[in-house]
């Protein structure tokens, strides 16, 4: 069991509403507590959950290390995932499997944009490899808004991964800057998509394995985008396609 903490109240509101586990919540004793405060603590409230009333002093500094944080969630999270039991519960609901990987991305404001935007349209899964502390943390879990711990997470080799995703007839787009302009290619159904960090892109390795390479053309001058940009331009490009096959 991991607990992780949430500084941001826009988080602790979805976390909670989404029914996520909380340890306890703690705020500063004899706050004057604004309209979303008082929500979150009638939130807890309704959910059993602890609510702790403490000095100032005691409370951690906040993200700029300038103040102390007056209110604070302690969120407990237990939910690793294995690629097969996602992928049968993605056919027991007759769905098709929508994945993104992970590899080599750099910084935890991109691991966190990423999660969110991965989370909002859908995705299925999010498969990593290395280190579980690289990925979930305070850091991403602040950049995410408590969405990388909504959406499903798999720890597990890659290369492992692409086997057992192509094995079940799932697509597997890297994104790439030698790749086919992605609007071109049909990014409907089941698919999963690998984007590469700026700058060092993706892996030859992992990109050699995938089933094609796409890219966003930019103009001159430009040598990539932000991944987290782009992941969702990706992102939201297969869901509009997906509304025109089932319109």
């Amino acid at each position: 069991m991991k607990t992780l903490k949430v500084r941001n109240k826009n988080a602790m509101k979805e976390l909670l509403l989404g029914g996520a586990d909380f340890e306890k919540i703690s705020i500063v004793s004899n706050l004057d507590q604004d309209n979303q405060t008082k929500e979150i603590l009638a939130i807890a409230k309704s959910r059993n959950i602890q609510i702790e009333s403490t000095h100032i002093k005691k409370m951690e500094k906040r993200r700029s290390g300038q103040t102390k944080e007056v209110l604070m969630g302690f969120l407990k999270y237990d939910g690793f995932r294995t690629l097969d039991d996602l992928l049968g519960e993605i056919y027991e609901r007759d769905e098709f499997p929508f994945f993104l990987l992970i590899n080599r991305i750099d910084f935890e404001s991109n691991i966190g944009v990423i999660a969110r935007t991965a989370f909002a349209v859908g995705v299925n899964g999010l498969i990593f490899q290395g280190d579980e502390k690289d990925v979930l943390n305070d850091e991403t879990l602040h950049y995410s808004l408590g969405a990388i711990a909504r959406i499903p997470l798999v720890k597990m080799s890659l290369f492992d991964a692409l086997k057992k995703l192509q094995k079940n007839g799932i697509k597997i787009f890297s994104l790439d800057m030698k790749g086919v302009v992605y609007h071109k290619q049909d990014l409907s159904g089941p698919v999963a998509f690998i984007p590469g960090a700026e700058r060092k892109g993706l892996s030859e390795d992992i990109a050699d394995r995938c089933d094609k390479r796409i890219s966003i053309p930019m103009r001159n001058g430009i040598d990539s985008l932000n991944v987290g940009i782009s992941t969702g331009i990706i992102l939201y490009e297969k869901i509009r396609q997906d509304k025109i096959k089932t319109s």
